[in-house]
């Protein structure tokens, strides 16, 4: 009866997905993952020639799903990498979506685009915006 009953509270722990703060912190982890992926991949010119000083990210969008939708994923996410010179205008736009099931953030867009004119004006040597900025 014991057996039975662990069991069924871990399914039902399992069935509730995570907790938003736990959420935020994973996102946190593998945007800095990520930007660390994204620069280390740069050839040594481009560091040289076109890196930011203090390459950062920004949460650009965050959603926590409710109701049928949020039966396989909990949440989706937006982060806007800067690693590139402003005058290149560039940024990294990359999408993921939280996996309930084996609670972790999945990647499944990566898109290179112009800065969007929100963050055209932002100081990019700003150490504040590293990664812990988050627009809701």
């Amino acid at each position: 009866m014991r057996t039975r009953w662990v069991l069924a509270l871990g399914l039902l722990f399992a069935a509730c997905g995570s907790p938003p703060q736990e959420m935020r912190s994973k996102l946190q982890q593998i945007g800095q993952a990520d930007l660390n992926v994204i620069v280390n991949g740069l050839s040594p010119a481009a560091r040289e020639q076109a890196l930011l000083p203090k390459p950062y990210f920004v949460v650009d969008e965050y959603q926590e799903f409710k109701g049928d939708t949020a039966r396989m994923f909990q949440a989706y996410a937006a982060l806007a990498f800067f690693y590139l010179s402003p005058s290149l205008d560039l940024c990294q736009i990359r999408k993921y979506r939280y996996n309930r099931s084996g609670r972790v953030w999945e990647r499944f867009d990566v898109v290179l685009e112009h800065i969007p004119p929100k963050y055209a004006g932002a100081d990019s040597g700003d150490s504040s915006r590293n990664g812990e900025t988050e627009k809701p």
